[in-house]
């Protein structure tokens, strides 16, 4: 006789199925770390990111072929599931509230394991029950008095607030779009070290987060004020330019000098209206040590600037001070090519590098006519102030192509008996 199976027995026994059907159950993957092309960027968007995440075992390929993923922003740690748009708010300097969904035509993928995506600049969706959206119409911004915020960014593999995964996760922060309103002063010689104070707003306190360049070339001593609105900086060594541009990199996005209110519009766009170009000039300057000699006797000088290596000095005994090869003059007042040529030419030129060179200065020789170049025979360099000139080409009709550098207080050179 077969015994009926007990309650407590199919109890034991569903328990048992539960537990087994619960193990069986497949994990969902754990939410990758991701990398970001850059982790920082303006306040308003409109900047591509990339993000690349590591595939592991458990999710080899995190962004599957022929899925266009959806990419959120949240202001709190990423949620299981994707979450409804939010409009952002903020009490002072603390974000309160804030969910933006990137537009799916401005999310691409590019490999299983990375994607590009636009940061929102306006809202998504556009439409709400068929009328303009209303939330977060200026994209990811700062809200309050906040001067930087941290977001999170957050990519599922659904749009779906119900059944939606978390597929990757990374930490973003927004910063003030920094704009330039000044350079003071506005030129410097090549051979830099000329201490400058660039004005404008969004300029990051935070150690090394401010960096600048002028034509490419680097700005050093960064200190920017505590209000972020300017900083000071000295140039770097650069070829002579004018019209070059000034650069600023912050953690709310680059601004370039030739677009100074950083709104990528013509003049005039508005965003406080400073569309004109802001440019900085290189001028041919020089820095010549010693800068004294007494009269009558020889002495060797060292020349620092910048674009040594690309002159031509003919050092042949047949040289003139005429010939359109590159010369070094002692002048008085300034170079002009077809009639203040200078009283004596620096000779023996050895070009030690692109930013310096040695020459002589004879004051024991008769000095030049400084129309002609011609010897001024029995006439020696008298006492008084001059200015070392490095000329490109000696000729009289050179005009322009003579390009001598500038005077200035590093080119002065004086005889004088002490």
């Amino acid at each position: 006789m077969i015994k009926p199976i007990g309650r407590a027995c199919l109890s034991s026994a569903a328990v048992t199925a539960l537990i087994v059907g619960v193990a069986a159950a497949p994990a969902q993957a754990a939410a990758l770390p991701m990398t970001l092309s850059s982790a920082t960027g303006p306040s308003g968007g409109g900047n591509t990111l990339i993000g690349t995440v590591a595939a592991s075992a458990a999710n080899p390929i995190p962004f599957a072929a022929g899925s266009t993923p959806t990419v959120q922003f949240q202001y709190n740690a990423c949620s299981a599931k994707a979450r409804a748009v939010t409009q952002i708010a903020a009490t002072t300097t603390t974000t309160t509230a804030g969910v933006l969904t990137v537009d799916p035509d401005n999310v691409k993928r590019m490999l299983g394991t990375q994607i590009a995506f636009e940061v929102p600049s306006k809202s998504y969706p556009a439409q709400v029950n068929g009328s303009t959206s209303t939330i977060n119409t200026g994209g990811l911004v700062l809200a309050g008095t906040q001067t930087s915020a941290k977001w999170n960014i957050c990519v599922y593999d659904t749009p779906s607030t119900e059944s939606s995964s978390l597929l990757a996760q990374a930490s973003y922060t927004v910063g003030i779009r920094p704009r330039i309103t000044a350079i003071i002063p506005s030129s410097g010689a090549v051979l830099g070290g000329q201490t400058i104070t660039v004005t404008g707003a969004g300029f990051s306190t935070a150690s090394n987060a401010t960096t600048a360049s002028i034509g490419g070339a680097a700005l050093t001593g960064i200190k920017v004020a505590a209000n972020g609105n300017s900083f000071v900086a000295v140039t770097g060594a650069r070829a002579a330019g004018t019209g070059l541009a000034l650069t600023v990199n912050t953690p709310g996005g680059p601004v370039s000098s030739t677009d100074p209110d950083n709104n990528g519009l013509p003049e005039d766009g508005d965003d406080d209206t400073a569309d004109t170009p802001i440019t900085f000039t290189y001028s041919n300057g020089i820095q010549v040590s010693p800068q004294t000699a007494p009269t009558g006797t020889k002495v060797d000088l060292l020349i620092k600037g910048v674009g040594f290596q690309q002159l031509i000095f003919d050092r042949s005994a047949q040289a003139t001070p005429t010939s359109a090869s590159a010369h070094i003059f002692l002048v008085k007042d300034a170079y002009v090519a077809a009639s203040n040529r200078g009283v004596q030419e620096c000779k023996g030129v050895l070009v030690a590098s692109n930013t310096a060179m040695v020459c002589t200065l004879d004051l024991v020789a008769d000095r030049l006519d400084p129309a002609t170049s011609s010897v001024a025979t029995g006439n020696k360099v008298a006492e008084g102030t001059y200015s070392i000139v490095v000329v490109a080409n000696g000729a009289a009709d050179a005009a322009d192509a003579a390009a001598p550098t500038i005077i200035s207080s590093g080119s002065t050179f004086t005889v004088a008996p002490y």
